[in-house]
């Protein structure tokens, strides 16, 4: 007689639910009532996105897209975790010393415009003392970015360090 061994695998427990109203605006716009926040956000097209979708100027309101949003909201977690993780080593993260740029990538899939690519370029100006650290930190920091955790099977992420000495090294 065979032993049969069943694993029940615990779904993780639901510590936070995102709720949020979209509302359509006219002109191709979209209003996102988001949590705490007192307006709602308008999101629409622009340029390559409503050209792709064949919409004629004046058809549409111009307004970042959904895909901008996205690619915006990875560079801000990322930002975060960043500055946390430099903070809680005594590293300067205010916004004199630490911003990021992303570029998002978009390619057609069976018509439909996806974002493939997010680059984002971390620029960090801090003491050439603190550039060891900040470059042992740089290389695992986005693992702990909840965003990047929740995309990067579907999207490919990549994180670039500009590190710009305060003093002379």
């Amino acid at each position: 007689m065979s032993e049969v061994t069943i694993r029940s695998e615990a779904k993780p427990k639901v510590i936070y639910r995102s709720e949020v109203r979209v509302t359509p605006a006219g002109g191709g716009i979209k209003l996102v009532s988001l949590p705490h926040e007192t307006e709602p956000v308008p999101m629409g097209m622009h340029g390559a996105i409503a050209a792709h979708y064949k919409l004629p100027k004046g058809s549409y309101t111009p307004r970042a897209a959904t895909l901008d949003y996205l690619v915006g909201a990875t560079a801000a977690c990322l930002l975060g975790t960043l500055a946390r993780a430099l903070r809680v080593r005594e590293i300067n993260s205010d916004a004199d010393h630490l911003h990021m740029d992303a570029v998002g990538e978009h390619e057609v899939e069976d018509g439909v415009v996806i974002l493939r690519r997010i680059h984002v370029t971390a620029h960090l100006r801090a003491k050439s003392s603190q550039r060891e650290t900040a470059e042992r930190v740089f290389p695992i920091f986005a693992s702990k970015c909840p965003v990047h955790r929740s995309i990067e099977k579907a999207i490919d992420i990549t994180t670039e360090l500009d590190f710009q000495p305060t003093d002379a090294a």
